[in-house]
């Protein structure tokens, strides 16, 4: 039952003004006002207000005429995007051909697109979190040549994650998983801890599932009637085929044609009680509903009610989930823009990495051969004559620069918008990939007193507006060291999806009703969020929001994980062509970014990088190859 993916690695606007003061939060400014530092600034980020207003000023239908512009610079190459798969595409090219000039454009204030590096400074002590691409999944297993060499190249051994993540941290802190449920749906408060530790034998409580024996006593625990619990137990326990007397076949339409709730309630006899309790689940992974993914991708993500079906099992992920630095994946694009920009960070290892200085006004100077322009939107992109022309805002006013080639390395959705001359046939490709809504919030805690008092290390919350909320994970690296202690300070995240839920509404329906949800809230919206259902959880632990939290960052991604085809939704044999259709270069201009091959995932996005450069050094007649 391989229909599915096991886990992202991704895997969020209105300027407002409310003071740390007013929202119990403290800002902390840039490093200096003459050398800006992005990633320590809180509040809403991600998607920050001031990055997409152009943009869709293009979206809906505002026209940039470039002609009466005079051309401002000239490179080799420019990149749009400068996410890990503009970086990488800067990169490759920038390691075979040296001498020629590049210009990466981005219209966020950093870069490393989902990437995002969060800093908190509490009380002297320097906090990181990921705002966006979490950690390296399954480096040895899923990561081709290319990918795999990129990061060899960078300086990462994976061999390293082995010591720098304590994955018995939280078993020996005594800490569990857990589950909230909130009394306006299950009528109290209630939070139930999960199997003890050695339940999961040598698993991971975050990855594998407990044994059936000790899963029994903690559904007891769930506040749900008789009848309901009853229900949840089967599912998660029986070895019952709820397919029996079909074949192998028959049971793979059923699961690949038929939603995770419709499977529960025709083949389990599941209320909306009970498909509350899974409510969550599929969140971190799918950005949809119960309702929006099919039985096969919901079982290979493990959820249960399948087990009893007895087909080949499905994909198993024998890599431990330990590939994570302290700022997630940002660590990855910091490595990279230290290779692209001379003398913009020092060190040269994945160690110092971690807490090395970045010199924000160094990206930009003149006399490097490679150049990134952060704040600046790309509004049009076309051949001509050999060229390409691409204009971009900046500050209010309109550039024009002429390059020998492009790679679009930004959300592909927008191509079909910014870029001259593309085919029908490939708009029509393009704009099939609805990317996933979802926000990752990070809170800066003073300690986790409370979490270690309720016993909990990361407690799901089915009926919530935060859908999630986790301790970090434990990492040290170099001279930056986790909170070993509750005494310490800490980052917790805490997932939020504005779920849409309607019985027959497809994923890409549901990703665009909810992106709205997500731009309509402001900052304060989702503090509030926070603060009620923190207090709500925590609270019997001594936990108080105005006491124990430093900072808040919301990384606001209204388009977040790539679209990733699912068999409810897509045909297989047409989403091949759709992909290789969305993804052909036009004239001198490649596509690049995770998105061209319908994944978030970073090994994803550099092939993708890859593949796009290729096409452009191979392109004959001066036009980009497709091979």
């Amino acid at each position: 039952m391989s229909d599915g993916i096991v886990r992202r690695d991704f895997l969020n606007g209105v300027a407002i003004a409310i003071t740390g003061a007013a929202t119990g939060c403290t800002r902390h400014s840039a490093s200096s006002a003459a050398a800006p530092y992005p990633p320590a600034k809180t509040g809403l980020r991600g998607s920050h207000p001031g990055s997409f207003e152009t943009a869709h000023r293009v979206r809906d239908g505002e026209r940039f005429e470039l002609d009466p512009m005079p051309v401002s610079e000239r490179y080799d190459l420019v990149v749009v995007g400068a996410g890990i798969s503009g970086l990488a595409a800067a990169f490759f090219h920038h390691r075979a051909r040296p001498n020629d000039r590049i210009l990466v454009l981005d219209t966020n204030d950093d870069f490393g697109g989902h990437a995002k590096r969060n800093e908190f400074d509490v009380d002297g002590r320097k906090l990181l979190g990921y705002g966006g691409t979490q950690s390296i999944e399954s480096p040895r297993s899923t990561y081709s040549p290319v990918a795999a060499g990129l990061l060899r190249e960078l300086g990462v051994d994976i061999t390293r994650f082995d010591t720098a993540f304590d994955r018995k941290f939280y078993r020996n802190a005594g800490l569990r998983t857990a589950t909230f449920f909130a009394r306006e749906r299950y009528g109290e408060d209630r939070l139930v801890l999960g199997p003890p530790p050695e339940a999961y034998g040598a698993g991971d409580p975050e990855m594998a599932a407990a044994q059936p024996e000790a899963l029994r006593p903690v559904l007891d625990h769930y506040p749900l009637p008789p009848e309901s619990k009853a229900r949840v137990i089967a599912i998660e326990t029986s070895g019952r085929d709820p397919l029996a007397g079909k074949s192998d076949a028959e049971k793979r339409r059923i699961i690949r044609s038929t939603s995770y709730a419709d499977f529960l309630r025709r083949y389990w006899d599941a209320d909306d009680l009970v498909l509350s309790v899974y409510r969550q689940r599929l969140l971190g992974i799918w950005v949809s509903s119960l309702e929006g993914v099919s039985a096969a991708s919901a079982f290979n993500t493990g959820l249960p009610g399948g087990q009893g079906l007895k087909l080949d099992a499905h994909e198993t992920n024998e890599e431990p989930y330990i590939y994570h630095f302290p700022d997630g994946n940002a660590s990855i694009a910091r490595m990279l823009v230290r290779r692209l920009i001379p003398g913009i960070a020092p060190g040269t290892t994945m160690t110092d990495i971690v807490t090395a200085p970045f010199d924000y006004l160094a990206l930009d100077r003149p006399a490097n051969p490679v150049r990134i322009r952060l704040s600046s939107t790309a509004v049009r992109v076309r051949n001509r004559a050999g060229r390409v022309d691409v204009g971009y805002m900046r500050a209010g006013k309109l550039a024009r620069v002429e390059a020998k080639a492009c790679v679009l390395a930004c959300y592909n959705m927008m191509i079909p918008y910014i870029l001259d001359d593309v085919p029908e046939a490939q708009r029509a490709a393009l704009a099939m990939n609805v990317k996933a809504p979802l926000v990752y919030i990070n809170v800066a805690q003073r300690n986790w007193h409370a979490w270690k008092k309720l016993g909990a290390s990361s407690i799901a919350n089915p009926a919530g507006k935060i859908a999630s909320m986790s301790l970090d994970f434990p990492v040290s690296r170099g001279d930056y060291h986790f909170a070993r202690t509750p005494d310490d300070p800490i980052v917790s995240h805490h997932l939020m999806v504005p779920l849409i839920e309607d019985a027959g509404m497809d994923m890409r329906t549901q990703f665009r009703l909810s992106r709205q949800k997500v731009y309509e809230m402001h900052f304060a919206d989702y503090e509030q969020a926070l603060r009620d259902e923190m207090t709500r959880i925590l609270g019997p632990g001594g936990f108080d929001f105005n006491r124990d939290v430093a900072a808040v960052t919301v990384n606001r991604w209204p388009h977040g994980y790539s679209y990733t085809p699912d068999s409810l939704n897509d045909d297989p044999a047409e989403q091949e062509v759709r992909m290789n259709t969305a993804r052909r270069p036009v004239g001198r201009v490649a596509i690049a970014n995770s998105d061209a091959g319908w994944n978030a995932y970073t090994n994803v996005a550099i092939d993708e990088a890859w593949r796009a450069v290729n096409q452009l050094w191979h392109a004959p007649d001066g036009a980009a190859a497709t091979a």
